[in-house]
């Protein structure tokens, strides 16, 4: 029976799996924008209409948009990805070296790994509350009883003055949030796992060092 190292293993699974959430994160706040004729919804601001209109939305920064789906696009499917195949080479060559994982980088990736959480963590925050910001202003200002609501209004962008319908932007963003907390977990635990084998390493060089020094001790009888 072929035996691989679990841990190596574990952590390539959760690689990919920040790789699928890199995508479930960045389409849904990507349509969106789309959806909103390129304005950004999160933190955006409502003022009253001139009578054809009942509301104006007023564009929030497009950075509030652009930096979870850039974060999410280069921080887990790019780096889900090379690091998914990394391990996976890892553990394919641990079925006939068990001590590989003894032999790769650790502290290096659970600071980047650790630098990598506290980004996902921002987004998931930005996204949580920009559009908790945007359903507030709505519900104020429309009336409505839900956020969803919204997709059954003609919105108009004041730069343009051009008109659209944003759609069923509720649950792309509910996807989008969860998806960027599945993600964070799945930092957190890597960043966990990378520490548990900074101190297996420990121990494993130390046991080593141990029995060098019992055979290189002279008998003394």
């Amino acid at each position: 029976m072929v035996v691989v190292d679990i841990q190596l293993l574990v952590q390539t699974v959760l690689y990919f799996c920040i790789l699928l959430s890199g995508f479930a994160i960045s389409i849904p706040v990507g349509v969106n924008t789309i959806n909103f004729d390129g304005m950004c919804m999160l933190y955006a601001d409502f003022e009253k209409g001139d009578g054809i209109y009942k509301f104006r939305m007023q564009s929030s920064s497009r950075a509030n948009c652009n930096f979870p789906v850039y974060m999410s696009v280069f921080a887990c499917i790019f780096y889900g990805l090379a690091l998914g195949c990394y391990n996976a080479y890892a553990v394919r060559k641990s079925r006939a070296n068990q001590n590989i994982g003894s032999e790769m980088w650790v502290m290096p990736f659970i600071l980047i790994n650790s630098a990598l959480f506290v980004m996902v963590l921002v987004s998931a925050c930005m996204i949580c509350v920009g559009y908790k910001v945007f359903c507030d202003q709505l519900k104020e200002y429309s009336g409505s009883f839900r956020c969803g609501d919204g997709k059954d209004i003609k919105w108009i962008n004041t730069a343009t003055s051009d008109t659209f319908t944003a759609k069923d932007y509720a649950n792309l963003l509910t996807v989008a949030q969860i998806a960027c907390w599945t993600a964070c977990l799945l930092f957190l635990l890597q960043v966990a796992l990378g520490v548990l084998r900074f101190h297996r390493n420990r121990r494993l060089r130390q046991s080593s060092t141990d029995r060098e020094r019992i055979g290189r001790a002279e008998p003394t009888a």
